[in-house]
């Protein structure tokens, strides 16, 4: 019994494969189901050689837009074929959309496996962008993760091996070996390889197994075979074709150049309190700013040693102070006692003379003096623990203490610029003390606002040169990765080349439907198009009153029927579907049933497929056929 099976393309349904074989709600069977009007044309049209009735067959896969399961759905398919071939029973194969990519993933295996479909009469793909693909260059870029990882995994001893011996012939400068030092290194590096070289001859064996269709000789095979056997019937105005035909030359910018300058700007907010906890929590930052003081601020070392002049007369000044304050405590304590606490204000303003003087002839018996002093200070807060100097004599806690690290910050932006600034020979005594206080409190929030503005201004020019750059990379990889999906390449260690009219291992054939038919499949989209537009019109108010994103997608896809595309409407047509039909009719095995002999269309659809399936040359058809290095296994998707 000769028979028909049909392979529908992607999306072409959304509840799974198993509903796939049944009829709408509406009452419309698909094309390629049982009971549809193109299997009561093949029925009535179409027969075996022998005058017996055609067998229909639908075949059903995912109908995801995946370059995978469209692989898998080819496999799934050749068993189909297989059982067909067994029973030595003639048969054709219609595609529609990516499921013309099923069959040719179906052919191109049949071949690879080096067992040809014997009985197959005729291939006919309708709509079809089939995918071009090439296989990346270089083989570690085509295995899957857990390979790579293996593979490196294997490389690890030689990479040790490697280091070993530079560290051995370079560790402690370059000297001449024996010949005999050589050899074993040459020897032990390559038994070190042995595990990469064995993963290597696997990976490449297991590559082969699963790329087979990219081997010239099975190439060669299903042009011999499957060559003469197809027929491409494709609308010049395809959605899906002419899409994917012209996409790898799209250029889309989803990215502008500034998009992330104004976001990366805003750091500058931030910049300086980062930088503070940045330094401040810098050891190696804060021991340079303390060795820094220590030696070039001060540098007053001759003076601050245990029995230096200098030490004593600040001891001694320290001394009269701390008598003072005792003084003071005694007049504020001794409540009881009015005339012992009055001696005792007494003698501490006594003392607070003796020590202004004290401090008088210490200046200027030492003029350097309020130098040692700060030192000192300096000293007896950062370098020195109850007294005695940490270790190194460095900053205690050795930059690790971030509670010290802040007070030194907070000493060099206080004392230190105010005893930068400030010249006690000029300006003394009371009014040198509150210019002294207030010199930071004008002066470093000045210098730190000159500094947030330089601040923003370099970090405004990073951000438009970053974003520039970044807004190209995103670019690049948004573009890619929706020509990825787009394409349906969802493969390891395959890149999409492009997608045209025919399998990139066929010779380009006509394909392009006469302008008649195409005439009337337009008519139809455009008129199920006007069609949905009405219905969207009078729905308008429904659509914006339901609730869920859910109920709105529900709705939307009531409203339309799919059919007001192009590519979903050839086999609405009756015209198109006897073109179909007659091709298939001309099969061997084949022949037409003595109704449609008698159809008035008859002799002028023979004369629109004679002008179809010719060998022609790729630039007559109107654009470039995708040709590669390497042949391409399989074919693109859209909606079926």
């Amino acid at each position: 019994m000769a028979t028909v099976v049909t392979v529908h393309g992607t999306f072409a349904h959304s509840a799974g494969t198993a509903d796939a074989l049944n009829i709408g709600e509406q009452g419309e069977a698909q094309w390629w189901q049982q009971g549809s009007t193109f299997e009561a044309d093949l029925k009535n049209m179409v027969e075996g050689a022998d005058g017996q009735p055609l067998e229909v067959i639908p075949f059903t896969w995912s109908s995801l837009n995946s370059e995978v399961d469209r692989r898998s759905a080819g496999s799934a398919l050749l068993k189909a074929l297989r059982t067909l071939d067994a029973r030595g029973e003639p048969y054709c194969v219609v595609g529609h959309s990516h499921g013309g990519s099923v069959i040719s993933s179906a052919l191109i295996e049949s071949v690879a496996q080096r067992r040809p479909l014997t009985h197959l009469k005729r291939w006919v793909t309708v709509g079809t962008p089939f995918v071009g693909m090439r296989k990346e260059r270089f083989l570690f870029s085509r295995l899957t993760l857990t390979r790579k990882v293996l593979f490196v995994a294997s490389l690890m001893l030689l990479m040790m091996f490697l280091f070993y011996v530079a560290g051995e012939l370079f560790g402690n400068g370059f000297r001449s070996r024996s010949e005999r030092y050589y050899t074993g290194l040459l020897f032990s590096g390559l038994m070190m390889s042995l595990p990469m070289a064995f993963f290597y001859l696997v990976f490449r064996y297991f590559d082969g197994k699963e790329l087979k269709g990219y081997s010239k000789g099975a190439v060669q095979r299903a042009q011999q075979y499957y060559g003469d056997k197809w027929l491409p019937l494709c609308h010049k105005d395809d959605e899906a074709v002419q899409g994917l035909r012209f996409l790898p030359k799209v250029q889309l910018h989803f990215f502008e150049k500034n998009f992330a300058a104004s976001t990366l700007t805003k750091a500058s907010v931030l910049a300086l309190p980062l930088a503070y906890l940045f330094v401040v929590t810098s050891p190696s930052v804060m021991l340079g700013i303390s060795n820094f003081l220590q030696t070039k601020v001060y540098d007053v070392q001759e003076f601050v040693e245990e029995d230096s002049a200098a030490t004593k007369a600040r001891e001694e000044l320290f001394s009269l102070g701390q008598r003072m304050r005792q003084m003071r405590e005694q007049s504020e304590t001794n409540t009881l006692n009015p005339t012992a606490a009055e001696d005792a204000r007494r003698g501490a303003e006594d003392l607070r003379q003796q020590l202004r003087e004290k401090r008088r002839q210490i200046e200027q018996m030492l003029p350097e003096f309020a130098d040692v002093e700060r030192a000192q200070r300096f000293k007896r807060r950062f370098l020195q623990k109850d007294g005695k100097p940490c270790e190194g004599g460095q900053l205690c806690g050795g930059g690790h203490d971030y509670a010290l690290n802040s007070k030194l910050l907070f000493h060099v932006v206080t004392d230190e610029l105010s005893s930068a600034v400030v010249d006690d020979t000029y300006l003394g005594g009371r009014a040198g003390g509150i210019v002294r206080l207030l010199l930071p409190i004008v002066f470093v929030p000045l210098v730190f606002a000159l500094l947030a503005l330089g601040v923003l201004a370099v970090i405004e020019y990073l951000a438009a040169f970053i974003s520039k750059y970044l807004s190209i990379a995103l670019n690049y990889l948004t573009l890619a990765e929706v020509k990825r999906s787009t394409f349906g390449n969802d493969t390891e260690g395959e890149v999409v080349v492009g997608a045209d009219y025919g399998p990139s291992w066929l010779e380009p054939v006509t394909c392009l439907l006469p302008d008649e038919v195409s005439n009337r499949i337009s008519a139809h989209s455009n008129a199920m198009a006007a069609e949905s537009i009405a219905k969207f019109r009078n729905a308008i108010s429904t659509l914006a009153f339901a609730e869920g994103e859910d109920t709105k997608q529900g709705l939307i896809s009531n409203y339309l029927s799919w059919k007001e595309l192009v590519h979903t409407s050839y086999f609405d047509v009756p015209a198109f579907r006897k073109i179909v039909v007659r091709a298939i009719s001309q099969a061997e095995d084949f022949q037409p049933t003595h109704a449609f002999t008698l159809d008035r269309d008859y002799d002028q659809v023979a004369v629109w497929l004679a002008d179809l399936g010719r060998k022609i040359e790729a630039e007559q058809l109107g654009g470039v056929m995708i040709s590669s290095p390497e042949p391409a296994q399989t074919p693109v998707s859209f909606p079926a």
